[in-house]
């Protein structure tokens, strides 16, 4: 019986990183109603069998292949304010870098809904998703970069779509990452993707990073950039002082996704 509830509580951590592709222990004992010695417990179990990598404060999976329509339904409330905040940072004539993944696909879906404000934009991404909720559907150009599809992220990666990066002069990047911290700074659950993002990087002018607040204090697997790498950062409310007062620190500027 006590094998069964291990295995049971194994499997719930494992469910919930590979939902969200990082987690803190605190989180996990709270979300599961277990001591926090529990749960270090299990992640050191799990971490042996190879399934994941602990880091201070918590755990991320190794490598994960995310599901991506797991990723869809966490926290979209967030990541819908999240990504009209990012629209009333656009401006007509702008060439705009739009990053794969969830919290972009919800900046895409605003920017579908329509911009009053903006007559022309020109727009940029190696996200499939992102591709297909605007093509077609805004009076904006709308370009995917081409290259080897990543299936996990629904993105194309590779020297193809670094070599088509290479020639952008892009005025501001919406950039996603699966974490944030001090030591690591930004960091995404691929190293493929990690590499493009850092191609973009290098060629933006402004670099807007688009996470929610729970990417606080979370190391993901692969490194992006150093912390005050970003510009600005658009997050929930939801964010703890100790990262606003970081972020702050690294020169970053912090726009708060309110309420519509």
């Amino acid at each position: 019986m006590a094998d069964h509830l291990v295995d049971h509580r194994l499997q719930l951590i494992l469910s919930e990183l590979a939902a969200r592709g990082e987690c803190r222990t605190r989180q996990l004992a709270e979300q599961f109603h277990l001591s926090e010695m529990t749960v270090r417990r299990d992640l050191q179990e799990l971490e042996s069998r190879g399934q994941l990598r602990r880091v201070h404060g918590g755990a991320v999976l190794l490598n994960r292949d995310i599901n991506y329509s797991l990723r869809l339904e966490h926290d979209q409330a967030q990541k819908q304010l999240i990504g009209y905040a990012a629209t009333r940072l656009l401006k007509s004539g702008q060439t705009v870098y739009i990053d794969a993944g969830t919290t972009a696909l919800a900046l895409a879906r605003a920017i579908r809904q329509g911009l009053n404000h903006i007559t022309h934009l020109h727009i940029v991404t190696h996200g499939i998703t992102i591709a297909t909720e605007l093509a077609g559907q805004t009076p904006y150009s709308v370009q995917l970069i081409g290259g080897d599809v990543y299936q996990n992220a629904l993105s194309t990666v590779g020297p193809t779509a670094l070599a088509q990066i290479s020639g952008l002069a892009i005025d501001v990047f919406f950039m996603g990452a699966g974490g944030v911290d001090t030591a690591m700074g930004w960091s995404n659950s691929n190293h493929v993707e990690a590499v493009v993002k850092r191609a973009v990087i290098d060629r933006s002018k402004t670099v807007c990073a688009i996470a929610d607040s729970a990417k606080w204090g979370q190391q993901s697997y692969a490194p992006i950039v150093p912390l005050g790498k970003v510009s600005r950062w658009i997050v929930n409310r939801g964010l703890i002082e100790e990262g606003a007062d970081a972020a702050r620190a690294a020169g970053i500027a912090i726009t708060f996704a309110d309420a519509m």
